[in-house]
């Protein structure tokens, strides 16, 4: 048995996976600062000197949804420094920076109701007991770019049934899912680090479980990674496209994938995928909010026609063509933000009303004037 002091930090030694203590590496700390802490809204930051802050702590004990980009303004958050919600028993969602890159110790130790998180690409090592006995957390999504676990990272996390490890993790510290449930299950690439750890350790691992994805109906494409073909839940008002799944990059959206869909509200479009094929959205017209993250490079024709409520589109950088009617008929668009090298086919904005401005861009046939202003 081990007490509360392995928790706390007054003992050096834990206990690994397989039972035995082992001593715990110093989890990377937040660069030092000069000013003191800024108060903004519920958390404290610090300066880290280069533009940057640093979570230093949650103020409100009660808060129960928690998004860390909102709270810091405009400036990027790029480490939460150890036991920085330790104790927050209320929180029960909270949305990591995509600039993230530090996790440190204890960060959210004992946040009891906290129940998915979501680890960006961007953050390089997950600290000892960072999510330690937390133990409302069902699932955890490491995006590629995670390189390691700390120790004891999401020990005693009994309730966690699934978790979703991309092979750009290498490193696992000892004990990193010591004293989770029995269901359990690591989620990854067939040949990665991570299936290793689960047979060394016990674990069940499953590298096919994409072709039953619980939220999307999924064809392996030629090149080994996935294509979106639909909704396996028909009555769905939100869908997340992650980059991958299983250790498989979701590279495209095939053509009329989400078509005449009229109750999808909202739509995230994940960093993998560099395609969004013809007609894939046309007619989703309860559509509100679609968030495109980098990596992709082409919107079909008539992607996204007949979205009538949809208001607004900003399109990430490396975006290279939007495909002839893309935003046909979208009659509340009315801002549409690109990169001044994209290219805008024929008619791609066509009976979008006339409020629509579009910035950035380049346009295919000179006789439009939409275009204006510079993203």
């Amino acid at each position: 048995m081990t007490d509360d002091r392995e928790y706390r930090g007054q003992d050096s030694r834990v206990l690994g996976q397989d039972g035995f203590s082992l001593r715990l590496g110093t989890a990377p700390k937040p660069r030092q600062v000069t000013s003191a802490p800024a108060v903004r809204s519920r958390l404290a930051f610090s300066e880290n000197g280069d533009g940057s802050l640093t979570l230093v702590r949650c103020l409100d004990a009660q808060a129960d949804d928690m998004n860390i980009s909102f709270e810091a303004g405009e400036r990027p958050v790029t480490a939460i420094a150890p036991h920085a919600f330790e104790g927050c028993r209320a929180l029960v969602r909270v949305g990591l920076p995509q600039e993230l890159r530090q996790i440190g110790e204890m960060a959210f130790l004992g946040c009891q109701h906290l129940r998915r998180i979501v680890i960006p690409g961007s953050v390089e090592r997950v600290g000892t007991l960072a999510f330690a006995r937390c133990s409302g957390l069902t699932q955890v999504r490491l995006q590629p770019g995670v390189r390691a676990l700390g120790p004891s990272s999401f020990s005693k996390c009994s309730s966690l049934v699934r978790v979703d490890i991309p092979d750009t993790v290498r490193s696992f510290g000892g004990g990193v899912f010591f004293g989770c449930g029995r269901g359990l299950v690591l989620y990854g690439a067939e040949n990665s680090a991570a299936r290793q750890y689960a047979a060394l350790n016990g674990l069940a691992f499953d590298a096919e479980a994409w072709r039953q994805d619980e939220h999307l109906l999924l064809e392996e494409m030629e090149d080994g990674t996935l294509c979106v073909c639909g909704l396996r839940d028909a009555g769905a008002i939100r869908v997340e496209i992650p980059e991958e799944l299983c250790g498989r990059r979701i590279s495209a959206i095939a053509p009329k994938a989400f078509f005449g869909n009229r109750v999808l509200e909202q739509a995230t479009i994940g960093a993998g995928v560099a395609v969004i094929g013809e007609s894939a959205f046309m007619g989703c017209t309860a559509l509100e909010l679609c968030t495109f993250e980098r990596g992709l490079t082409e919107i079909g024709p008539s992607a996204f026609a007949g979205c009538e409520h949809l208001v607004q589109a900003v399109l990430p950088w490396g975006l290279r063509v939007v495909r002839r009617m893309a935003f046909f008929g979208c009659t509340r668009l009315g801002f549409v933000k690109m990169p001044n090298d994209t290219l805008v086919e024929g008619l791609a904005f066509e009976g979008c009303g006339p409020a629509l401005r579009v910035f950035g861009g380049r346009q295919e046939d000179r006789t439009e004037s939409r275009y204006g202003g510079n993203a």
